[in-house]
């Protein structure tokens, strides 16, 4: 890792990773909320059928069915934090485009003002095995504060599509499309553009969204 990408990692990197964290953490502590709130109207149904009084045997069926969704819930959540975790492992590597943006669209999920987002199947000239040598960790801040932006740009029932697209062996193109589009006259803001100079990306804003291209070669 060169010494400007590291100061970038040193400057940003730690907000970043505290910021996902902390919606991590807020996500679980729902999950755990609903489980004990589950936990309570169970033993308010043990309290009643110990003093003899009916009640709906089905009320049982769902409380346990939706422990178990909240379980399985947690241990998602759980999977998308130690993805995040590596992340850091290898200052540089080849990575998965769509592994990443499956992870960054799942992490941003976790905020209070995310947008309904759907990953596109690949585009003319395009795979879904592309990849690209770069920071796995500076690319996942990357996609997570483009797709931050963008939701809050966005209106609360508009939808964010993305997609890819080969760019001639040299690197790869992902699109963002908001639906409504949205005013993108300001972004990126200095430090997104920081991130992305580190990577060797570049942001083009089009009649209907936004076009990051990321060059496959290493930061710098």
């Amino acid at each position: 890792m060169t010494s400007h990408t590291s100061d970038l990692v040193h400057k940003q990197g730690l907000q970043f990773f505290g910021s996902v964290n902390a919606s991590i953490s807020h996500e679980l502590k729902n999950i755990f909320a609903i489980i004990s709130e589950t936990a309570g109207f169970l033993n308010d149904l043990t309290q009643l059928s110990k003093q003899g009084k009916p009640f709906d045997l089905s009320l049982l069926e769902n409380c346990s069915n939706s422990i178990a969704e909240e379980i399985e819930r947690g241990f998602d959540t759980i999977r998308q934090m130690n993805r995040f975790a590596h992340s850091v492992d290898d200052p540089v590597n080849d990575i998965r485009i769509s592994d990443a943006l499956t992870l960054a669209v799942k992490l941003t999920g976790f905020l209070s003002f995310a947008r309904k987002t759907h990953l596109k199947a690949p585009l003319e000239n395009s795979s879904e095995d592309s990849s690209i040598l770069t920071s796995p960790f500076l690319f996942q801040a990357l996609i997570y504060k483009t797709l931050s932006a963008l939701y809050r740009a966005m209106d609360p029932k508009a939808e964010l599509t993305l997609a890819v697209k080969d760019t001639q062996s040299s690197g790869v193109t992902v699109i963002f499309s908001p639906d409504p589009p949205v005013d993108l006259t300001d972004f990126p803001d200095p430090r997104i553009a920081e991130v992305a100079q580190a990577l060797n990306a570049a942001f083009a804003v089009t009649d209907t969204g936004l076009e990051l291209t990321i060059m496959n070669t290493k930061p710098y």
